[in-house]
């Protein structure tokens, strides 16, 4: 007779991670896990794209967008390595600081256009609200159309609104929590399904993060970052995306992209 209390404990437990790594093993499991690890590749590959072709100017010496890009990068591997474990709720929380930190980057950026970066700090600190995204109610972005200016701008409040229910803790939260108990879901077991979903909901903020740098970079040397580097990698999987496939277009008429 066994007097151990707590081995039927240890070999439940020891049944739910065997089922979850032959979970983690299956088709549609890969598949988004694979999904994942190309949007964070294709973001930080245009993330660095921008970098580089920065470095032909001393002025994006005073862009907070720039100069804190190794910032913007460590939260991108951060989001990888917490979804990849499993650590979803975490990594959301990763996202919105994220789309926080780089759409007041870019917002002061522009609003300051010539300024030193000492005094886009000072901006940063006296006028645009600390846990708030209201001041895109006054961003506008290069090439956009009013309507396509107005969308964007939406699609920051859509998702900044929506990763904000990751960080503040609520009813609704802790229910969300409790129904997924029941159902055996808890932190690192998660389902192919939540992370198809929380992978299509990374793919959105990656594309809004882009166009926003992109706008920092400005529209000249975006165009040449396009014709000259990301055009030349098809698989780019932002070339499909809504804003960022958007505002490729700007840039169809350029010599690179006419037909021979």
């Amino acid at each position: 007779m066994n007097n151990d209390p707590f081995e039927s404990i240890r070999a439940a437990h020891e049944k739910v991670v065997a089922n979850h790594a032959a979970l983690r093993s299956s088709e549609p499991f890969v598949a988004q896990t694979k999904r994942l690890q190309r949007l964070t590749e294709g973001v930080t590959f245009g993330i660095h794209a921008m970098w580089m072709m920065s470095t032909r100017s001393s002025t994006y010496d005073e862009f907070l967008s720039f100069r804190f890009i190794d910032d913007t990068l460590q939260s991108v591997v951060a989001v990888w390595s917490l979804a990849r474990e499993g650590q979803l709720t975490v990594a959301k929380r990763e996202l919105r600081y994220l789309l926080e930190s780089v759409s007041k980057h870019v917002y002061a950026d522009l609003k300051l256009m010539g300024k030193p970066l000492a005094e886009k700090i000072t901006f940063l600190a006296d006028h645009i609200p600390s846990s708030s995204v209201s001041f895109v109610e006054d961003f506008r972005l290069y090439s956009y159309s009013d309507p396509e200016n107005k969308a964007f701008m939406g699609e920051i409040k859509s998702q900044y609104s929506s990763l904000c229910r990751y960080v503040h803790r609520s009813p609704e939260q802790v229910q969300e929590s409790l129904r997924l108990l029941t159902q055996g879901i808890s932190p690192g077991f998660e389902t192919p399904k939540q992370l198809e979903s929380f992978v299509r909901e990374l793919e959105r903020v990656y594309d809004v993060l882009l166009v926003l740098l992109f706008n920092a970079l400005g529209p000249g040397l975006a165009g040449d970052v396009f014709v000259h580097m990301l055009d030349d990698h098809r698989t780019w999987p932002y070339h499909k995306t809504r804003f960022t496939k958007l505002f490729s277009r700007e840039f169809d008429y350029k010599a690179e992209r006419r037909p021979l």
